[in-house]
């Protein structure tokens, strides 16, 4: 099932969609948009899988030490 839906965009957005178009990233200003829903689901299914992650290394015994020191590593911001 598909909905469609109407939103207001500055005119900033609306060029950083059309340059997706343009370079050929996306067929049209529709498919820009999907492609970045995508990205945010992607984005979104990393977060919980690195909390689960994160969760299960906290709570295990120390398997593999090394990997210890990841835990208190920054993580860049994906947006």
């Amino acid at each position: 099932m598909t909905s469609q839906i109407a939103i207001r965009l500055q005119d900033a957005e609306l060029a950083a969609l059309d340059r997706e178009v343009a370079e050929g990233r996306a067929v049209s200003r529709a498919d820009a948009v999907r492609r970045g829903i995508a990205y945010l689901e992607r984005s979104q299914r990393y977060r919980r899988e690195e909390e689960t992650l994160l969760g299960l290394v906290r709570g295990a015994d120390v398997v593999y030490p090394d990997f210890e020191v990841l835990l208190d590593l920054p993580h860049p911001n994906l947006d």
